[in-house]
């Protein structure tokens, strides 16, 4: 049992990289990109030819995957933006012809085996370490997150995530959305390539069919760790938890091979989990409707409950009001600073920082509660305040 944990917690993480590539382009981005199949596929390839075929070292394989992807989201995004063909469609072609490259990467054989060579996880305790694939797996993930939250925080990142909140609104702002959908599908699919570079070193061989169903392990992954996250999360915390629940699914699925379950029923029982993922969201609503309801009725019946429930409410709203003020007063101090600051890399970064507050605070209170507040500041630096005036 401990061994079938341990072997779900390292797919989990490994494939946790490719769920948050699904997560950039069908939640960032907006694009329903179905190349990712291909490129994990493609990524797995990659890295068993030059480590079984060239001698290559498991580690410097995956960035040489990365790019692999990075050029299938490319064609993906050409396909879309300059041939102006729709993003299902861009992702089937492309995915289509990943098939042939993949095989051609291959040799055409059906899979390569990696037996006896220097795997990505060799440079801990050799390859019998029991936790070699878990303490690497772990970097890998750290690293990514790290990259993909500090990324997402520049001007690129923020112009990619602004292009899938409205893109109509970029345009209107003077942004390249073409650019941005380029680079989104790139660093996508690079990452989801970079995934099975390093699935593939787990299992020990690559297949060109390894790729399939790996979009819908991808967004059952992105569904539970947004169900088991608030919505108003930090960054790295959404990308941790779209990790988190990658590992759900796979120590779930691990735990369905276990069992013993006949193989002609795994694909249904993946179906099954995926529609419970699924409906996870509206599990989850219609549970805080009916506490809520439950509340309710518990203030009318019992007025020591009630007397409780209005000091908890009233302990949330002004712990709420308290968080409210302190992002407003960054808000403003970060604007003040901008006002009397001439050094443009400082300027740079706190325009960055002062977008990623403005985000925050719209994400927790609303667009209309961030005019609001802005309109109010504005009426007090212009207000008399006395002396000279009189």
């Amino acid at each position: 049992m401990d061994t079938v944990l341990l072997g779900g917690l390292n797919q989990g993480l490994l494939w946790g990289v490719m769920a948050i590539g699904v997560y950039i382009t069908y939640r960032l981005l907006d694009f329903a990109d179905l190349t990712c199949e291909g490129s994990f596929a493609l990524g797995g390839a990659v890295a068993a030819s030059l480590i079984q075929n060239s001698g290559w070292h498991g580690l410097p394989v995956c960035f040489i995957a990365l790019l692999a992807g990075a050029a299938a989201g490319l064609v993906t995004a050409l396909l879309h933006t300059k041939l102006k063909i729709a993003p299902i469609l861009s992702g089937i072609i492309t995915l289509t012809a990943l098939y042939s490259v993949t095989l051609i990467t291959m040799d055409n054989k059906a899979s390569i085996g990696l037996i006896n060579v220097p795997l990505f996880y060799s440079v801990f305790g050799g390859m019998m370490s029991r936790y070699s694939i878990l303490i690497m797996a772990l970097i890998c993930v750290a690293g990514v997150i790290a990259a993909c939250y500090w990324f997402f925080g520049t001007e690129i990142g923020s112009a990619i995530r602004a292009t899938g909140a409205n893109e109509k609104m970029c345009r209107a702002q003077g942004i390249n959305t073409d650019n941005t959908k380029i680079i989104g599908l790139m660093l996508s699919n690079a990452l989801i390539a970079l995934s099975g570079a390093l699935v593939a070193q787990e299992q020990g061989t690559a297949s060109w069919t390894t790729g399939q169903g790996a979009i819908v392990a991808g967004l059952a992954s992105v569904i539970i760790g947004e169900v088991i996250l608030p919505s108003n999360s930090n960054f790295a915390v959404t990308l941790g938890g779209v990790v988190v629940g990658s590992v759900i699914y796979r120590i779930i699925y691990a735990l369905v091979y276990y069992i013993g379950l006949p193989t002609e029923y795994i694909k249904l029982s993946t179906a099954v989990l995926v529609v419970i993922a699924l409906c996870l969201p509206a599990i989850r609503t219609k549970g805080a409707a009916l506490v809520k309801k439950l509340d309710n009725y518990l203030r009318e019946k019992y007025p020591k409950y009630a007397d409780y429930a209005r000091r908890r409410d009233e302990k949330k709203a002004a712990k709420k009001e308290a968080e409210r003020l302190r992002l407003l007063g960054t808000i403003s101090s970060l604007t003040e600073q901008l006002g009397t600051c001439t050094d443009k890399n400082t300027v740079k970064k706190l325009s960055a920082k002062l977008v990623r507050t403005k985000e925050k605070y719209v994400e927790k209170y609303g667009s209309k509660a961030l005019d609001e507040a802005n309109e109010t500041q504005e009426a007090l630096s212009v207000a008399p305040t006395g002396g000279e005036d009189r």
